[in-house]
């Protein structure tokens, strides 16, 4: 069969002949096409003209499949089957309601509410694919443009006009301390924290948080003691180990050892630490629209 002939084909005569074989009677399948009887008869009579041989044996009293029907049939309803199958899926995709969806998320954010976002959006969206990936905010932008990310949630550093943001959680900075330290459970001033060793943030690998702490300090006109420079979590590690005080996001604080607490921060204008959605305005992946509609939507909120 050539392909100009298979281009003459009428899928809606197969789904015709589908439907009478599975009857055999001419007026219940033309009630289940929403069809008049002499249309039907006609489109069957072009099918068999278009395959060459009779589908069907006719009778006043019955219709039987022909043994060319039969094999026909059996053929007809796999095709049927995977057609409906096919168009399932392609309108999925193209609403976003299936597909795949690589999401980088930074790490000082793994202990928000973010992450029950996530999982309350592969809850209600079965059929799409998370691939969650850990990385640092400052690779995300190259990972973005490049399509390596089809979403990032991660620090606002954006640095490119090809990039869209939009804050989607914010919470408070707390300081971060050992529990037999004089700050365990007590708020603290900016001028009584300087006066302690404090552990700062590498510039290079977390330019958002440097960038926080020293501005903070500059605003007080005040200089921090700040003993050595890490990242998030391994700078709670350090605090754990009696290095020094942090200051870190309260939702990443919380979530570490017992031999560790959180302390409020007596300071005017005290920054909130943001996390961003962030997608290339290149992206074409509709399930990108479906991710961030629903995090949107589902309002995380803010935490103080």
């Amino acid at each position: 069969m050539t392909i100009s002939e298979i281009m003459k084909f009428d899928g809606r005569a197969l789904i015709a002949f589908c439907v009478l074989a599975d009857e055999l009677h001419f007026g219940r399948a033309a009630c289940r096409l929403s069809v008049s009887q002499p249309p039907l008869s006609r489109q069957i009579k072009r099918l068999e003209e278009w395959v060459g041989t009779p589908l069907f044996l006719r009778s006043t009293r019955a219709v039987r499949l022909t043994p060319a029907g039969m094999v026909m049939y059996e053929q007809a309803r796999r095709i049927c089957t995977d057609l409906e199958a096919m168009l399932q899926a392609t309108r999925q995709i193209a609403r976003g309601d299936a597909g795949s969806l690589s999401i980088g998320i930074t790490p000082s954010a793994a202990n928000s509410p973010l992450v029950e976002s996530l999982h309350s959006f592969r809850r209600s969206h079965p059929t799409i694919e998370l691939d969650l990936r850990e990385m640092d905010s400052v690779d995300m932008t190259a990972a973005l443009l490049a399509r390596q990310l089809d979403v990032a949630l991660m620090r606002p550093i954006v640095q490119s006009d090809r990039i869209r943001t939009v804050t989607v959680y914010e919470e408070a900075i707390v300081l971060v301390s050992r529990t037999d330290h004089v700050f365990a459970g007590k708020a603290a001033t900016l001028e009584e924290i300087a006066r302690h060793p404090l552990i700062g943030y590498d510039e290079e690998v977390s330019p958002y948080f440097a960038e926080m702490l020293q501005g903070l300090f500059a605003e007080a006109n005040i200089t921090p003691n700040i003993v050595q420079k890490s990242r998030l979590p391994s700078i709670l590690t350090l605090v754990e180990a009696g290095v020094g005080l942090a200051i870190a996001p309260a939702s990443m604080a919380r979530a570490h050892t017992a031999s560790m607490t959180c302390s409020s921060i007596s300071a005017t204008n005290l920054p909130r630490a943001q996390v961003v959605v962030a997608v290339s305005l290149e992206a074409s992946n509709p399930v990108i629209h479906s991710f961030v509609g629903a995090l949107l939507a589902g309002g995380t909120p803010a935490r103080s």
